[in-house]
């Protein structure tokens, strides 16, 4: 019972079982598909092979019968045919004729035997059975063939193409290769002038070596009821006696029987091979795939055996020092007793995940603080009695002197300025939302100093929604607004411009004002270096006033969200007046 539920054989017994599974489902379809395409490959291959023969025979069926046709179309020099050369030759005549009647024959042959190149031999055999043949052999003339009896039925013919099989080239030497002879009885209707023969070798016509490789196979040419050719257990042959059988009465048990006939000459080539045979190479796949999955389950089986093994045996040590651990733990501590890297790797991840924990504890709680800081900042600098009493005196002059559209604006102005400054509900805000608050600000200010002062907003549209810390804008056109007239007499311009860079974004605050004194910006960069510097040392005593919230709070808290993917600048404009620019990334 201990055994069975123990942790060890579950992982062994279920991940063996569901690769079992797995490889069972996976390999039998994988099998019946593949026997499926072996098959059929292998019958399709013998299919070819016997329609490769059947197309050769009738190939060179059809080219004996051009050559054939040629005899009877083709002219000498003279103008005669070769069946007028071979009458002349008929006459046994000593004269100059019948010297220029064989010479014309022999020339007629070797152009036949250059033209087609597959060709043993080409013949022919007149009537008082002189030979005229391609290539010539010494001492052949009027010598007839070894067996007169297969000359006489190509005679006693009516001038159709037969086809015969020898197992030599009567006119070469004893050990010469196996022919076809197609044979063809010339003027048949007249005066059977002659024998046209043409012989192939039967190599170039059947795959020996591919029959070879099939043991057991038998193959068959027939020509209607005669068969021509038999070839079986690598024994060449003709068979004379008897019906040319039908496919399926020549395969036996357990054989396969491939037949194809060609379709100019009616000659019919039968191939049998034994099953076994024919899937052979099926019957190996089937073994070898049997043999694959048995040795896959047996090595997995071992393989899940061990790895239960070694993975459970620290499982409760690891949940011991697991349980151990706790947020104010420095450096935790899992035993490592296996020297396994994989619980080397969970050690190192523990100690690291417990320093950014408390990392992102702490700046949680210092930009919340830090948000807070502000938020107070932004009453005390903003709601004061002097601003406060600036724009309700704006106000009640602007209703005595009956300028009702303008107390309008004035008062929705102002009402949408304190509700979005002291909004407690979020620390951050889209640009798009800081920036009409900004232009709030910018509207109530410009009713004070009036054609002094003049804004625009130039933002790419795909920056607007943004998430920045709130009230960023607002404290830079404030503190331009403070320190940009300078006692210049011309209207300050402000401008905020916001573009697009890639993955990068930039803000920039511009004026045409006074700009920064040499000492004061010095002053400005130096109280802002100081406070990032001490933002993960003495946070508390940072300082965040710099006129109203100042640029200090904005760039810090811009510093916080953005990380290091924030950039800032503040500066002098080569025209005069001064800018900064705020600059991050999207995925800051």
């Amino acid at each position: 019972m201990k055994l069975r539920n123990s942790l060890q054989a579950k992982v062994f017994f279920f991940y063996s079982l569901v690769f079992v599974a797995i490889t069972i489902m996976a390999s039998v379809p994988a099998y019946l598909y593949l026997k499926k395409g072996i098959e059929k490959n292998a019958l399709n291959n013998i299919d070819q092979t016997v329609a490769t023969i059947s197309g050769k025979l009738d190939t060179s069926w059809g080219e004996f019968n051009s050559i054939s046709k040629q005899a009877y179309l083709s002219t000498g020099i003279n103008g005669r045919t070769v069946i007028q050369y071979l009458e002349l030759l008929a006459a046994d005549g000593k004269s100059y004729d019948t010297y220029e009647s064989g010479k014309a024959v022999d020339d007629f042959l070797g152009l036949i035997a250059a033209i087609y190149n597959d060709i043993h031999r080409i013949s022919i055999v007149t009537a008082q059975n002189a030979v005229y043949l391609r290539p010539s052999v010494r001492q052949l003339a009027n010598r007839p063939p070894d067996d007169p009896a297969e000359l006489d039925a190509v005679r006693r013919s009516s001038g159709e193409t037969l086809l015969r099989y020898r197992d030599k080239d009567y006119a070469a030497n004893p050990d010469d290769v196996p022919v076809f002879v197609f044979s063809r009885l010339l003027n048949p209707k007249q005066n059977k002038i002659g024998v046209i023969e043409m012989q192939i070798e039967v190599a170039k016509l059947i795959p020996l070596e591919q029959l070879a490789a099939m043991p057991g196979s038998r193959l068959l040419v027939t020509a209607g009821d005669r068969v021509v050719y038999a070839r079986a257990d690598d024994r060449d042959g003709e068979a004379t006696d008897g019906e040319a059988p039908d496919a399926a009465d020549a395969a036996g048990q357990n054989e396969y029987a491939f037949r194809q006939t060609a379709p100019k000459s009616g000659l019919s080539v039968v191939l049998t091979v034994p099953r076994a045979v024919v899937f052979a190479k099926l019957d190996l796949f089937r073994n070898v795939a049997v043999a694959t999955v048995v040795v896959l389950i047996l090595f997995s089986v071992a393989v899940f055996y061990y790895l239960s093994r070694v993975l459970t045996q620290p499982l409760v040590k690891l949940k011991n020092a697991i349980d151990s651990i706790d947020l104010q733990d420095a450096q935790p501590k899992i035993d490592n007793k296996f020297r396994m890297n994989e619980i080397q790797k969970i050690n190192f991840s523990f100690r690291n995940m417990n320093d950014r924990l408390q990392h992102s504890l702490e700046k949680i709680v210092r930009f919340r603080t830090l948000q807070l800081q502000s938020q107070f900042d932004t009453l005390q600098a903003q709601i004061n009695p002097h601003f406060l009493f600036n724009m309700l005196g704006i106000i009640q002059a602007s209703a005595e002197s009956g300028q009702l559209e303008q107390v309008n604006m004035l008062s929705r102005n102002l009402s949408e300025f304190m509700r979005y400054s002291i909004s407690m509900d979020s620390p951050t805000t889209t640009l798009d939302k800081e920036a009409s608050f900004t232009a709030q600000y910018l509207e109530l200010m410009k009713t004070r100093y009036m054609h002094l002062l003049e804004y625009e907003f130039d933002l790419d549209p795909d920056m607007l929604f943004i998430f920045v810390p709130k009230l960023i804008l607002q404290p830079l056109v404030e503190n331009a607004i403070k320190h940009g007239f300078g006692g210049n007499a011309r209207p300050l311009r402000i401008s905020v411009v916001g573009r697009l860079e890639g993955e990068w974004w930039e803000l920039r605050v511009l004026d045409n004002g006074a700009g920064f004194s040499d000492e004061g910006l010095a002053a400005v960069n130096g109280k802002i270096e100081s406070s990032l510097a001490r933002l993960d040392a003495d946070f508390e005593q940072i300082r965040l006033d710099l006129g109203g919230m100042g640029m200090v709070s904005t760039i810090v808290r811009m510093k916080l969200q953005f990380r290091h993917q924030f950039r800032y600048a503040i500066g002098n404009r080569p025209g005069g007046g001064a800018q900064i620019m705020l600059r991050g990334t999207f995925n800051g």
